[in-house]
């Protein structure tokens, strides 16, 4: 069993982690998962990344140009009896990422295979990263999700090009 396990809010953040909230706030209830360190990178808004839960779990938590939570990305850890993330009800990093999929499709949700190490969800802003891991199939896709990425209504839809 798992000893903690995070929820998504699809559409507004995960647990206490809601889209919007500022820099204290976020330093605040992101200390419960590890040390918070500042990952921004030069000319960019401000992201933070926790370390020290585990070796390979971290939250990376990315802000906007005007300081206010935007986006998350929760990486899977070394053991996933630690910590997990559950999405719809689905243990994301302890179920086969095929089987994610199947159920995530069996829920009704459209899925996008452009890229196939990086299926979406675009309809509810959820990306899955089946990139590296130490237990491939024999395409190369790791076996269990290595990431989700959280994000606000709308994230992946672009505006129609009229020419």
């Amino acid at each position: 069993m798992t000893e903690r396990t995070l929820e998504v809010h699809v559409g507004s953040g995960m647990d206490s982690l809601q889209f919007g909230m500022d820099e204290p706030q976020v330093r605040a209830e992101l200390s419960a998962y590890g040390n918070v360190v500042d990952v921004t990178a030069p000319g960019s808004a401000l992201s933070l990344r926790t370390q020290g839960l585990d070796d390979a779990f971290s939250i990376y938590a990315a802000f906007n140009a005007d300081g206010f939570l935007f986006t998350l990305e929760i990486w899977r850890p070394t053991d996933v009896s630690l910590i997990d993330v559950n999405l719809y009800g689905i243990p994301v990093f302890a179920t086969p990422a095929d089987r994610v999929l199947a159920v995530l499709a069996e829920l009704g949700h459209r899925l996008d295979f452009e890229d196939q190490w990086h299926p979406l969800l675009p309809e509810v802003s959820i990306g899955l990263d089946r990139e590296g891991g130490d237990d491939c199939d024999d395409d190369g896709l790791a076996r269990y999700f290595q990431s989700i990425f959280i994000a606000p209504p709308g994230y992946y839809y672009k505006p129609l090009a009229f020419g």
